[in-house]
């Protein structure tokens, strides 16, 4: 015979030897007898207040009851009345048939200290002698409960190591029918109020012979600051506040318990984890969640929706880490009471030498939305803290899914007015497979971002709007970027002598030399990397990226402004041939394109300057000085360059190997610091 079809004929055989015993006994020598001799019978303090019974009808009736701990002194579980009826006839066939049973105003109380509970003495008092006592014999009994129903019940739980204390009062349980060894289906309903606030309904229905069951569970605006307890045990938070809807049916086989199919939806509203250092890790207004099914052994999780609002959370990056990493509380190591058993020992062994397949997560949601929430990212690892709070942000997505490519539209709203659009398209489970992302930055204040301009370049922003289009893509951890950036008016602050920055250049040099006559700087910055290289940083790949760009500018200006503005054609050096009197229209094209230049960017002066060879005589040099006049009024007259950024020069070289201008320029000596 099965164990728990054993333990049930044994609580309902001490049943029937009460009514028994009661039926013959008078009510007075009956009540007396289980007050003087209740330790006897279950191994702890018991006393009633009264017992009546009927052997004719089968009924019987306790009142008052109370069962005491081992101290004798504690209540552990009470109760006004418990009235039973049963058909006493059919025991003769081996039938135990109740026709009701009712309980009035239970009270439990439950400690658990470790693992174990309070009522451990119990179970040791009943406990057989026979440790081979569970056998697959067929029992012949058959098991017939009705209308059984509980009211009014409370039960208090207390988790001594965790120090939780749970409170359920109001509860109630109705079970129309329970039968064992009858192919018949069992009803039951069963209601609680939580003392927190909240209530708990749940129906099943369970039939014996097959172990078919279906449950719904109702939950109805549950606090979960009854969860504190087990939250802070894991997470390095100080609470969590939140209220929970829920309704959800679940339908399986007993015997296959992990295979069950759960469906139904999940609300939750008013969310808060607060942390020691005083904010919140995370906060949402409210999340609703609708479930089309669930089914932890086959690791099935299809959602139909999930809608997000008022989603507020941090993520703040340290030299350690991040606080995600902090988050987890740290265990202590395995004491001994926790080293693994030879059972469990030999199972480990049992599973490596015959290894389970694995079935990948299975994880879908048809439709996506997230509303009206924020994020603010902080970095901590530099000389100045960085802090940046996004807002008005919205993700939309739909068919999202682990095992392929998603699409994801995210917006939100920047400090100082700016905004933020990202358009995704990748793969969560292998992202270094394929990721593209589409990412635009709009009128960003640049002094946001002078924490990294200053760790990174040395200076400050002092004032500049910024705009930034990005690109880029991850195939097979290949990273491909393309950044276009568009600065407008940016001006920077005084060499910070305190931070050693991570790149020499000449910022503000190179900035004066970018603006155009309009104040603006546009930049086309290419990115390439390979995503598992360990130094990886995508950040530093851009920041590396411009500090070579800004060396460039401030060392070749003309050229690095020339290939900003997309003119492929800016030399450095113009080729003359030494008896030439006037220029080709490969010449007169290269000047043209310095004239774009300089016409582009008020901040520079374009110096053409002409190598002659010194020992020319007075007729070459004297068509030296007609090629300069020549350039001169070519860049101001046909071009029409400003006279003040352009001058055209002549230096003497002896033994010159190439003729020809070589193109330079001049700044204001004050910017070079």
């Amino acid at each position: 015979m099965k164990k728990p079809l054993k333990i049930v004929l044994i609580i309902v055989g001490v049943l029937v030897g009460l009514v028994l015993l009661v039926s013959v006994l008078v009510s007075p020598i009956a009540t007396a007898y289980v007050n003087n001799n209740g330790e006897k019978l279950v191994g702890r303090k018991l006393t009633v207040d009264r017992i009546s019974a009927n052997i004719l009808t089968g009924h019987v009736a306790i009142k008052g009851l109370k069962l005491y701990e081992d101290d004798a002194t504690t209540e552990f579980v009470t109760f006004d009345l418990l009235d039973v009826k049963a058909r006493l006839l059919r025991l003769l066939v081996q039938d135990v048939y109740i026709s009701h049973i009712t309980l009035e105003n239970p009270n439990v109380r439950l400690v658990q200290n470790g693992s174990r509970f309070n009522f451990q003495s119990l179970i040791d008092h009943f406990k057989s002698d026979d440790e081979d006592d569970d056998d697959d014999t067929p029992s012949k009994w058959k098991l017939y409960f009705y209308n059984i129903k509980l009211s009014e019940g409370a039960v208090q739980y207390r988790d001594v190591v965790r120090g939780s204390n749970w409170r359920l009062k109001g509860l109630n349980l109705d079970v129309p029918g329970f039968c064992i060894g009858v192919d018949q289906a069992t009803d039951a309903g069963l209601s609680v109020e939580l003392a927190d606030g909240g209530r708990v309904h749940a129906d099943a229905k369970y039939n014996m012979e097959s172990n078919d069951f279906e449950a719904v569970l109702d939950l109805d605006d549950v606090n979960l600051v009854v969860a504190k307890p087990y939250i802070t045990e894991v997470l390095n938070v100080t609470g969590i506040k939140g209220k929970l809807d829920a309704h959800l049916k679940a339908e399986g086989n007993l015997d296959q318990a992990t295979e069950m199919n759960i469906h139904g939806r999940v609300d939750l509203a008013g969310l808060d984890l607060p942390t020691k250092g005083g904010h919140s890790f995370a906060s949402c207004g409210r999340t609703l969640v609708t479930i089309d099914r669930i089914n932890i052994h086959d690791k099935i999780f299809a959602i139909d929706s999930v809608y997000i609002s008022g989603l507020a959370g941090r993520f703040d990056r340290y030299t350690d880490g991040n606080n995600y990493t902090r988050l987890s509380v740290k265990k202590d190591k395995t004491t001994d009471s926790e080293q693994p058993s030879a059972e469990s020992e030999q199972q480990t062994a049992d599973s490596v030498q015959q290894p389970e397949v694995k079935k990948p997560l299975n994880v879908t949601v048809k439709h996506i939305r997230v509303t009206d929430s924020k994020l603010t990212y902080t970095d901590q690892t530099l000389a100045d803290v960085f802090e940046f709070p996004m807002t008005a942000i919205s993700i939309e997505t739909e068919n999202f899914s682990l095992m392929g490519d998603n699409n994801a539209v995210v917006k939100a709203s920047l400090p100082g007015g700016g905004t933020l659009n990202i358009r995704w398209n990748g793969n969560i489970m292998d992202w270094k497979k394929h990721q593209d992302i589409m990412l635009r930055i709009k009128g960003l204040d640049l002094t946001r971002v002078s924490p990294y301009s200053v760790a990174y370049l040395g200076r400050p922003f002092t004032d500049g709007t910024f705009s930034f289009v990005s690109h880029n893509t991850v195939n097979n951890s290949v990273l491909n970027g393309k950044n276009h950036i568009d600065i407008y008016k940016a001006e920077v602050g005084k060499k910070r002598k305190d931070v050693d920055a991570q790149m020499k250049i000449p910022f503000k040099t190179a900035l004066y030399i970018l603006k155009d006559k309009d104040d603006k700087i546009l930049l086309d910055v290419p990115v390439k990397g390979n995503v598992d290289s360990p130094e990886f940083s995508y950040m530093k790949l851009i920041w590396k990226t411009l500090g070579n760009l800004f060396v460039k500018v401030a060392t070749s200006p003309i050229r690095a402004i020339g290939e900003a503005m997309g003119i492929g054609d800016s030399p450095d050096f113009i080729k003359i041939e030494p008896q030439q009197r006037d220029f080709n229209s490969e010449q007169y094209h290269q000047f043209g394109e310095l004239a774009k230049i300089v016409k582009g960017n008020e901040n520079i002066k374009l110096v053409l300057d002409q190598q002659v060879d010194s020992t020319s005589d007075a007729q070459m040099l004297e068509r030296y000085a007609r090629r300069n006049e020549i350039v001169l009024q070519y860049m101001t007259g046909h071009e029409g360059v400003s006279p003040e950024q352009v001058s055209v020069t002549t230096t003497m070289t002896a033994g010159l190997k190439q003729a020809g201008y070589a193109v330079m320029s001049e700044t204001m000596e004050e910017i070079f610091e």
